[in-house]
């Protein structure tokens, strides 16, 4: 025979409704525990049971959700009744309807998984593309035909592109070897045709493109301009034209991006300098080139932008440019007819 404190945590009584205190002595004489084993009264915690019903209502409402239209089928009083389209939504609804087959047209749900679409395309590597191909930019095969809006661009199969820049009437894309490849009816014509390699050189990393022109980007940061459409240009004879610095990049100074308009180019080096320049005598018809004026100036001459901020990037548009600062803001220059410079005002002037 033994003598026994049993100690307890505090409770909750099922059948008394209160709870124990921690030290509770019972209350029987020892001789009622002789030959008896004391079990564990049966006790229910507030917090469990909070618990298991939040995870029971939210296991429901994810099943309801994501299996709605199962669910309704076989319990209809889950199912609320769809209300009739108002005459003022009806064509809205039709708009979004036809963005969505487009959408599903255009990119279709990958039964792949990631790791799936990343194998795939390593062992598929080229250039594919989606959209227009009123010019042969997606098909050149087939200029002004549609049966280019989603397709790998013939010729370039195999290819491990580097870079790629589209203009409205011709295109061109880097492959890991250096090899620059041109096309598009303002390159080649209107005769069906496929990429041509117009250069080689393994130090190219970036390509842009304007309307006329094909800018490179090496790894030495020299900005490289050659011609892209067959139109006649500022080139003239000349095929390749390497641009100046003015001022000259500083020591240890590089060029580590690059944007293109439709006829001026802008480019960011390390330093957080933002050099821009024309392509032609339009150039600067609207001050896209951020020196405070839209006087003609001296195509295919870079010029630094004279600001102290420090900047990360640009994007040009067709007459605009947008420059990012190392603070985050975002600062405009050029036309401003439809609000591009996001100043809150519409501007048609120079």
């Amino acid at each position: 025979m033994f003598r026994a404190a049993i100690l307890r945590l505090p409770k909750f009584n099922v059948r008394s409704g209160r709870i124990r205190s921690y030290t509770q002595r019972r209350t029987q004489s020892p001789s009622q525990y002789d030959g008896e084993i004391v079990g564990v009264e049966p006790v229910v915690s507030p917090l469990a049971v909070g618990a298991s019903v939040v995870f029971v209502g939210g296991l429901f409402y994810y099943m309801y959700s994501e299996h709605r239209q199962a669910i309704a089928s076989f319990l209809p009083f889950l199912g609320s009744p769809a209300s009739e389209p108002s005459a003022s939504s009806k064509p809205e609804q039709d708009a979004r309807d036809k963005i969505r087959k487009q959408r599903a047209q255009m990119v279709p749900k990958s039964e792949l998984t990631a790791a799936e679409q990343l194998k795939w395309a390593w062992t598929h590597p080229g250039l594919y593309v989606i959209g227009s191909n009123e010019f042969g930019l997606a098909d050149p095969q087939h200029p002004g035909s549609v049966s280019g809006i989603k397709c790998a661009v013939p010729g370039l199969e195999g290819k491990l592109i580097r870079s790629a820049a589209f203009s409205k009437t011709h295109a061109a894309a880097v492959d890991s070897s250096g090899a620059l490849f041109q096309w598009g009816t303002g390159f080649a014509g209107n005769a069906p045709h496929t990429p041509t390699c117009t250069l080689k050189d393994a130090s190219i990393c970036e390509v842009a493109a304007t309307d006329h022109f094909v800018v490179l980007r090496d790894n030495k940061s020299r900005i490289r301009v050659l011609s892209g459409s067959n139109a006649p240009n500022q080139l003239g004879s000349n095929t390749d034209v390497t641009l100046s610095f003015e001022p000259r990049l500083g020591w240890r100074e590089s060029v580590v991006s690059m944007s293109a308009g439709r006829s001026h180019i802008a480019v960011t080096t390390n330093s957080g300098h933002v050099y821009t320049a024309a392509l032609d005598k339009d150039g600067n018809s609207r001050g896209q080139l951020g020196h405070g004026s839209s006087t003609v100036v001296q195509p295919l001459q870079l010029h630094r932008i004279q600001s102290d901020l420090r900047f990360t990037s640009t994007a040009c548009g067709d007459e605009h440019t947008l420059l990012l600062t190392n603070d985050g803001d975002v600062l405009g220059c050029g036309a401003n007819d439809f609000g591009q410079l996001a100043t809150g005002a519409y501007s048609s002037g120079k």
